[in-house]
Formats: structure tokens, sequence, C-alpha cells
């Protein structure tokens, strides 16, 4: 406006306007709010930045100094009347949320507040000065707040929802909606009712807790609460539970100023939990029984499997051990008897002159036989003890525990086990590595039980080595077996390795489960690793372990407790 050239107006230059005219012109100049001027009886126009800026739909040509009554023409059957109301003396207008016509302030719909201020000079009315406020998005949300309220209250109507205020700047102030005194059983008149009326209605077991939640919440700093408890109505005496959900406004000092809430009657739903809850309880408890008994079976079962298993290898044990030790007893008794007539041969040789060739080599092949009758009547002993753990493993039952050197159980049936998959697999060939701890000592357990659990995961792991450097493409893959001891104070760990295939983690988890086996049909039954763990663990009261990378290795860790179990 300053840059505009008034000299070419009818007004003229600024300098010989009237007085009020350039006082009012410095206002526009000087203020942010969005003002106009009309002056004279042609109504020229003076405006500022801020009145162009939410006018910017209607001033599509310049308006400076031009009529008014000209340039609104579209306008002026709204604004008109007005206009002429304060131009001939009879005061000032306000209209607030006024509609723009859609033709003047463009295709979306616009609300103004403005007023209409008379300018005087000696007592005449001048011009007129009009202050506006573009309050389109504010009366829009005013209008979208109502519809929400109307909504709302027909949702309350239909689902039963009652609505309170409570007003708290003096006291407890009530404000009850017609759902809630229908919920309550309150009659209309009741729709203000006193927070003592509020607490009487209250069950007198839930009637401590639901006040005292309402009072901390009021003075306290939370933005509301919710709460569940009974009422019982006047209207006809029932018991009805009620879900209350409130929010509480406070001022800048963080006082409790009105407290919004809803009340909704879950009479119906608290019931239906509530037989939910026993029946819940009352098939839990049945659930618990039927596990149980399963639990009583599966064990059952298992010992039956175990039985007929350990049974089934005791009598095949114990036929192929005593089919051999028969023959075995001939060769260590006459290989003993033989020893002794030799012992005798030679001392008769001794008596004969040894001057001749014949008695010198008569000499020496006495003393080859004689050494040779030894390294038999060696291995015919080794072969006995072989034999005898075989019986041992054979015998029914677990027998009684004891206290056992662990080291000696286990090498004995590392031996076993060895000689086991020499004679069952051609071309066996695996290296066996002892690391025997010296301080591992005795522990207390059933001996026969154990080193069936030993000769399991040895046998487990003789298989997987073979069957590494059978499928191996490394020429000089080594399958080897480790069998370690460790003592633990308290406890004995043995620990038996191989460096096969390791398990995969796909399942790991499943390997102790009965009738689970990674081994082709036939080869396995799947029972080994179940019964090996049910030995260490429930008999024993020990643990049982896997270690593995795939690919690389498999370790079994079982850690047996030293002192006496039950």
């Amino acid at each position: 406006m300053r840059k505009f050239d008034w000299s070419k107006t009818r007004l003229g230059a600024p300098e010989c306007w009237p007085e009020p005219l350039r006082i009012f012109v410095r206002v526009l100049l000087n203020t942010n709010h969005p003002m106009l001027v009309w002056w004279g009886p042609d109504l020229v126009q003076f405006y500022n930045d801020a009145f162009s800026e939410i006018a910017a739909g209607v001033l599509k040509k310049p308006a400076l100094g031009t009529s008014g009554r000209s340039y609104w023409r579209d306008l002026w059957a709204v604004i008109g009347p007005d206009v002429e109301h304060v131009m001939s003396g009879r005061g000032g207008v306000w209209r607030e949320h006024q509609l723009m016509p859609t033709d003047v302030a463009g295709s979306q719909q616009q609300y103004w507040t403005y007023s209409f201020s008379p300018i005087e000079e000696r007592g005449v009315v001048q011009g007129v000065l009009v202050i506006c406020r573009d309050e389109t998005q504010e009366y829009r949300a005013t209008l979208a707040l109502l519809a929400r309220e109307a909504e709302l209250a027909r949702v309350q109507q239909i689902g039963k929802i009652g609505g309170l205020e409570v007003n708290l700047t003096a006291g407890f102030r009530n404000r009850r909606s017609p759902e809630y005194l229908a919920i309550h059983g309150l009659p209309p008149e009741a729709a203000t009712e006193t927070h003592d009326d509020w607490v009487k209605r209250i069950h007198p077991e839930d009637r401590r807790r639901a006040e005292g939640t309402f009072l901390n919440a009021v003075n306290g700093n939370v933005a509301g609460y919710s709460i569940q408890y009974r009422i019982i109505r006047p209207c006809d005496g029932e018991t009805r539970w009620i879900l209350a959900k409130t929010e509480i406004e406070r001022d800048e000092n963080g006082k409790a100023i009105r407290l919004v809430g809803a009340h909704a009657d879950v009479t119906d739903q608290v019931l239906a939990e509530q037989a939910l809850r026993r029946s819940e309880e009352k098939y839990k408890k049945l659930a618990q029984e039927l596990s149980q008994s399963f639990e009583e079976l599966r064990a059952t079962q298992d010992r039956l499997i175990q039985a007929e298993k350990l049974a089934s290898l005791g009598q095949l044990t114990a036929g192929i051990a005593h089919e051999i030790k028969n023959p075995l007893n001939f060769v260590n008794n006459f290989a003993r008897l033989s020893i002794d007539r030799i012992a005798e041969l030679a001392a008769l040789l001794d008596e004969v002159p040894s001057t001749s060739k014949a008695a010198g080599d008569i000499n020496r092949l006495t003393t080859v036989i004689q050494k040779n009758l030894a390294k038999i009547n060696q291995h015919g002993k080794r072969a006995d003890s072989i034999v005898n753990n075989m019986l041992l493993h054979s015998r029914s039952g677990s027998g009684d525990h004891r206290s056992v050197e662990i080291n000696c159980l286990l090498d004995e049936t590392l031996n076993l086990a060895f000689h086991g998959a020499r004679a069952q697999q051609p071309g066996f060939s695996v290296k066996v590595v002892r690391e025997l701890d010296g301080q591992a000592g005795k522990v207390d357990l059933y001996p026969q039980e154990i080193s069936r659990v030993f000769l399991n995961l040895i046998a487990n792991g003789f298989y997987a080595a073979t069957h590494r450097r059978t499928d191996s493409s490394k020429p000089e893959f080594e399958p080897i077996l480790t069998v370690k001891t460790v003592n633990l104070g308290d406890a004995v760990e043995v620990r038996i390795r191989d460096n096969g295939e390791g398990i995969s983690p796909l399942i790991r988890d499943k390997i102790f489960d009965p009738f689970f086996t990674t081994k082709p049909a036939g080869e396995g039954t799947g029972l080994g690793l179940s019964i090996s763990h049910d030995v260490v663990v429930k008999q024993h009261g020990g643990t049982i372990n896997v270690e593995t990378a795939p690919g690389d290795f498999c370790e079994f860790i079982v850690r047996l407790p030293r002192g006496k179990f039950e």
C-alpha cells in the first residue's frame, strides 16, 4: 500500500487526505491483523498485507484505490446492507461465522468473522473500518466436533454406554447421561446426584476400593483410570458389574478440574468369565491327572521296552559267549599243559649230551615253541576276559549298585566294544585315544547299566567315524574315538568323542526320543540313546548332554554323581 501511487486516485496524494483517514491508514500499515478501510461516498479501498493473504481468492485484480461498491458487487448482496447501516450513522455491525458465497470465496467454502465500525470526522461518518478473521478451519472443526458428539450420543444409546461428567472445581458436581441412569437403575431426576449417592450405591465389598481409586486419581497426577466394581441398583436391588473408564482434565498447575467417563454394564461378561474360569480349573485338574497317568504309562512302556531290549540282547550275548567259552577253555587249558610238558621236555634234554647238532636244534625249537605257547596263553586269557565281560552284560536286571573304579569299568567296556566291532565289520579300523584321569577314582553306581550306556555311546562313535571314512573323499582321513574321564570332586565326567559327521541342529533335540534314529532301516532301533538317557538321569541322578559340530565331531558328556544315590 505504501508503494501505490495515490495521486492518480480521486483522493489525491496522502498529504492531502483528511486526518482521520491518515490515522486509520497508519493503523492498517502497522498491524498484522487483517484490516480494510472504505472511505468516502465511493468507499475507496485501503487494506494491509494481512487482509491480502486471507482474501487472496477474491483479490484477483488491483483493488487499492477502487470503489468498494464496484469491486465487491458480487458480494454486495451479503455485505452491502451492513455497510449502508454503518455509513448511515446507525452504529457498527458484528458478524460471526459468516459463510462467503462460493463464487466469491472460490470453489471451497469460507467462514469469516468480521466487524464494520464507523470512522467519523466532526461527528459525521466518513468511512468504515473492517476488521476480519478467516475462521474456516476453526468453524469446520467445531461443526465436526458437534457431529461427533451427536454420533457419540447415538452410539451410547445403541451400545448402552452411560456417560458422566464431574466438575471438580467446586466439590464433586455430577452430570449423568440418560444411558448412565438406565444402567444404574436411577430415575431421570438423579442426573445431578451427589458423590455420596454414588458411593452408597456401590457394593459394600467394593466400596472402599472404588472410591479410593477415584480420590487417588483426582488428587494425584494420572490422566485417567479404569476400574470394575459392583453396584446395587436402587430400582430392583440387583447386583450388577460396572466397567468404568475415565479421563481427567487438569489446569496448568496439574490440579484436576474435570472428569469425564463412560460406564458399561458388564455383568453378563463377568459371570461368563467366572463360569469359564471354574470350567478351566476343572478341566485343568483333569488334564493334570490325565497327563500324570500318561507319564506313568509312558514310563511303564519305556521300562517294558528297555527290559525286552536288554533281555533279547542278553540272550544273544549269553549264547554267543557260552559258545566261544567252551573252545576257548580247551585252548587255554591245552596251552597251559603244553607249556608244562615243554618245560619237562627241556629238563630231559638237559640230561642229554648237547654235543650233537640235533640236540642244539631241539633246544632252539623247544624255546620257540615255549614262547609261542606263552603268547597263546596270554591272548587266550585276554579273550577269556572279553567273554566274561559279555556274560556280565548278558545278565538280566540291574544288579546291586556299588563303588566301582570308573576308569577300569570304562576301559573294560571300551575293549569289549572294540573287539565286538572288529568281529562284526571286516576291515574295521578306528584309532582309540584314552585320556583317563588318574584321580577319577570310584563312583557309586549300577555297573551293568552304566556299562551298557558306555557300550552304546562307544558303538555309536565307532559307527559315525567309520561311516565318515567310507563317505569321505579324503583318503588321509583317520577315524578317531577319544574316551576321557575328568574328576569333578563330587562327580565324575565321562566324555566320548568321535570325529564323524556330527549331528544336525535340526535333529539335535530329538536324539534322546524313543525310536528316533538316523541310521538306515535295519541298522538301528532308536532305543539306545533313549535307554542311556533313562539310565543316567532317572536311575543315577546324573546328566547326559551332547556337543557337536556338523561335519566335524560329536561328543557325548556323561556326568555321574560320586556319592550314594537313592
